[in-house]
């Protein structure tokens, strides 16, 4: 309804007559007067009023037949027959249906539910390039740049059309499809016939249906007190990833692109939201064409993806540097013998990391470095050739080499260990038996025992 209209409806409220002269003039009640008689009279009636009113005739011949043979009546309640006392019951218990003017809609607004790109992002600078058929010298044709355009998309293709019925753009329409765009079509409600036509020559199934959403929409059309004028959709682009346009007067159809003269616009940048926006309005307000009830295919099962199977953690951990603390109190967990210590020590003593051991093999295998270069692998043939000197007490010597059995003994095992606590054990009780073999000093004596003793805590304390 128009805006002149609503107005004239408020109680108290009639605006001024705007003459044709005007820009401003959009609706006249005489017009509206005519349409009715011309629907209801004919067309003889229908001049008749506008040569007794002193009005020009606004409708051409086509315009005349296109409405005559386009006009629904309105359905009245005894040409419901059961239905309308299911509609009183409806008013009665307080539905939408019952409010002149509903404030809300009593149909949810359809979802675009196979993706949508943001529109809230910067696009940049606006461009435009300009195509038309018959092509310039040097400028593609028309339907090739709508092609190009369909078949590079990655993101979304959204097409409001009066007319699609052109077999190569729907194959690439559907192609696009199964590549996993998302292809949604708002079509005219009276085009869509013919768009069922021309895809069920292609013979699509479900895997080309699988992302395609189509739905029709009806023009503003104009309400009569005996009727209703239906309107036709002659918006006519197309939407390529939320970032370029397509749009002019080229319908998708094989005689548009072949016999018409025909101008195509492809921008991008910021005003592509304009166009986003408009999209996303004309298809809340469509109505729902289900393809797959039209060529009665079964719809693919959209539930949930199952997810891969996850490998069970394993019950102790590999890794050189991590065990597993919940699995600590496992009386079977092994850990691997290279963490008993770390191989960057070993270069500190002198060896080469190697294969990993056990902690008793490591310990009896190392070498520790004498400062003095002496060999400490027999240390009793030392030890036999020290004694102390024949004037000092035999009770301190013995307990000086007493001190340095326990030492040996804590480092070194097996029989090696028993011979040389044998040997200390005899030169303790018999100190000056071998006295004259040895020149050594008290004073000598007691700083090589100290320097040996020293080497063995170091060891120690390193390891």
């Amino acid at each position: 309804m128009a805006e002149s209209q609503l107005m004239c409806m408020e109680d108290g409220l009639m605006p001024a007559a705007v003459p044709e002269s005007k820009p401003q003039f959009y609706y006249s009640e005489q017009h509206r007067v005519a349409l009715e008689l011309l629907i209801t009279d004919g067309d003889g009636a229908f001049k008749s009023l506008l040569k007794d009113e002193k009005s020009q005739d606004f409708l051409s011949a086509r315009e005349i037949k296109a409405i005559a043979s386009s006009f629904v009546k309105y359905k009245h309640e005894e040409d419901d027959g059961g239905a309308s006392a299911s509609r009183d019951k409806r008013d009665d218990a307080g539905s939408l249906r019952s409010t002149y003017w509903p404030q809300m809609s009593d149909t949810e607004v359809p979802p675009l539910d196979i993706g949508w790109p943001s529109s809230g992002r910067f696009k940049g600078v606006n461009r435009v390039l300009v195509y038309t058929h018959p092509p310039k010298e040097g400028s593609p044709h028309i339907k090739e740049v709508v092609r190009k355009l369909i078949q590079e998309s990655c993101k979304v293709v959204a097409i409001v059309m009066d007319l699609l019925t052109d077999l190569q753009i729907l194959g690439d329409l559907f192609e696009a499809s199964k590549r996993g765009v998302p292809v949604y079509i708002v079509l005219d409600e009276q085009g869509a016939p013919h768009f069922l036509d021309m895809c069920s020559r292609l013979q699509v199934g479900a895997r080309e249906l699988k992302n395609v959403r189509t739905r029709t929409v009806k023009g503003i059309g104009l309400s009569l007190s005996v009727g209703r004028i239906p309107g036709n959709v002659h918006s006519k682009y197309m939407l390529i990833d939320g970032d370029k346009v397509m749009f002019g007067t080229y319908s998708f159809s094989w005689s548009s692109s072949r016999m018409d003269r025909n101008m195509i616009t492809v921008m991008s940048g910021q005003v592509v939201d304009f166009y986003d926006n408009d999209f996303r309005e004309l298809y809340a307000n469509s109505d729902k064409l289900d393809l797959f009830k039209e060529f009665h295919i079964s719809k693919p099962q959209t539930g949930t993806l199952s997810r891969a199977a996850v490998p069970k953690r394993p019950t102790a951990a590999t890794s050189r540097f991590q065990v597993n603390l919940g699995d600590a109190s496992r009386g079977d967990l092994k850990v691997p013998a290279h963490k008993y210590h770390n191989p960057k020590y070993l270069l500190a003593l002198g060896q080469i990391p190697g294969p990993s051991e056990p902690l008793q093999d490591f310990f009896n295998k190392m070498e520790p470095p004498d400062p003095a270069q002496q060999d400490l692998e027999n240390p009793t043939e030392e030890l036999e050739n020290i004694t102390p000197a024949p004037s000092q007490p035999e009770k301190k010597e013995s307990k000086k080499f007493k001190t340095l059995t326990f030492s040996t003994k804590w480092r070194k095992k097996g029989k090696k260990n028993q011979t040389s606590d044998e040997v200390i054990e005899d030169n303790a009780a018999n100190p000056s038996d071998d006295a004259s073999k040895n020149t050594l000093t008290r004073d000598e004596t007691q700083d090589s025992l100290k320097k040996k003793k020293r080497g063995f805590m170091s060891i120690f304390r390193r390891s």
